[in-house]
């Protein structure tokens, strides 16, 4: 099965926009509503209300995630190669959540170890992370992802992978209607999906981002990644016969829908987009960058330089980690750095971090699954190395 590093990549610089997104969100400059001043009273709104904000969009990213989900996990199905459901289900779960086990008890253990009480200088977001001790059905619940719970408790960004593993263990179910339907039928269902949820979400409590129903929502963006996969032969070629001006604006284009919400932050227009259908202009413009990386010879050489197709790599493990690191230092050093410093360290230690758990958790993890559904087969080293990043699918992507 054709592998495409490109996306690896373009992977990685997506968990690099979550941790630079979670990294800046410490300052408050940040995190304040300056929407009404100007670009010239006040110059930094140009990184917050302008598409420049792709650099540090987090929820922006964690759509990407979700394409790419579907793009890399329905290329089985296509070509034929298709494992049984049982063989799927242990892969996913040595994949995805053996590395989110491990992220989670560290996470609880050096909460443990470095609180001491609540910070009070920093942004209210990190104010009030890591406050409550932990609880055994705390603990429960993100262990079973059942239930509408608290995600940030631990490790804030663990509330993707709970929609990324329930998605992930219906996707083979998924994958039999777009096969069946194509675009005809596949595209409806996740209208029917996301617009379903949203009216469903009116009656149930939707506090933590944890909820059922939330996971139907972002069970589309997997169709349409599937949907981009089936058809790319066909979205490629009309790429490749843009000109250099339609390039450009197609792009430029695709970066505003990937920016939708920051642009015309807090205008009228708004309002209807809320409070899922703005996630549709991000997916829009997330596709066209999918359909460029794998279109534009220029584009894909850029992604394919090996500081990318590492970044890649260690994209899960990055993802997993970045917050752990920087909470556990912030803790520590607070008082004793200045915090721009504390950051900065916590931004150089999460790329240690994350090569770590990549090289100690994530390829031990990959090779536990091919082994478990080998029949005891072991494969080589380098073959998991090989297909530990895009191969492998998901969150990965995440």
């Amino acid at each position: 099965m054709q592998r495409y590093e490109q996306l690896d990549s373009l992977r990685g610089l997506a968990a690099l926009a979550v941790m630079i997104g979670h990294f800046l969100m410490v300052f408050t400059p940040i995190v304040q509503n300056t929407s009404g001043l100007g670009l010239l009273d006040y110059p930094l709104n140009l990184l917050k209300y302008t598409p420049l904000h792709a650099i540090w969009g987090g929820h922006e990213a964690v759509i990407m995630f979700f394409l790419l989900s579907g793009f890399v996990l329905s290329l089985p199905f296509f070509s034929n190669r298709q494992q049984t459901y049982t063989k799927y289900v242990i892969k996913r779960i040595c994949r995805i959540y053996i590395p989110f086990v491990i992220a989670l008890l560290i996470a609880i253990v050096l909460r443990e170890v470095v609180y001491v009480s609540k910070l009070t200088d920093l942004t209210s977001y990190y104010n009030n992370l890591w406050v409550n001790p932990p609880s055994w059905s705390s603990i429960a619940h993100h262990l079973l992802f059942v239930g509408n719970y608290n995600t940030t408790r631990y490790d804030p960004i663990l509330w993707t992978l709970v929609h990324e593993m329930r998605i992930s263990l219906l996707f083979p179910f998924i994958m039999f209607v777009i096969i069946k339907g194509g675009w005809r039928l596949g595209l409806p269902i996740a209208l029917v999906l996301s617009f379903g949820a949203e009216m469903l979400l009116e009656n149930f409590e939707t506090r933590y981002m944890t909820n059922f129903v939330v996971s139907l929502h972002y069970a589309s963006f997997f169709i349409v990644g599937a949907l981009l996969a089936k058809y790319q032969g066909t979205l490629r070629g009309f790429f490749m016969r843009l000109n250099g001006w339609g390039v450009s604006l197609l792009l430029v284009a695709a970066l505003c829908c990937y920016s939708f919400k920051w642009i015309g932050y807090g205008e009228d227009f708004h309002d209807w987009f809320m409070p899922h259908r703005g996630d549709w202009m991000t997916a829009i413009g997330a596709s066209i960058f999918i359909v460029a990386a794998l279109s534009s010879i220029w584009l894909s050489n850029q992604l394919g330089r090996k500081p990318l197709l590492f970044l890649g790599k260690i994209s899960y493990s990055l993802y997993l980690y970045h917050m752990i690191v920087l909470l556990s230092l912030v803790h520590l050093l607070n008082g004793r750095l200045d915090t721009p410093f504390i950051v900065m360290i916590a931004f150089a230690a999460s790329f240690a971090a994350g090569a770590m758990s990549y090289y100690w958790v994530e390829l031990p993890s990959i090779r536990l699954g091919k082994w478990l559904t080998g029949w005891g087969k072991k494969p080589a080293a380098g073959e998991i190395a090989g297909k530990a990043g895009h191969g492998e699918g998901v969150m990965s992507s995440s």
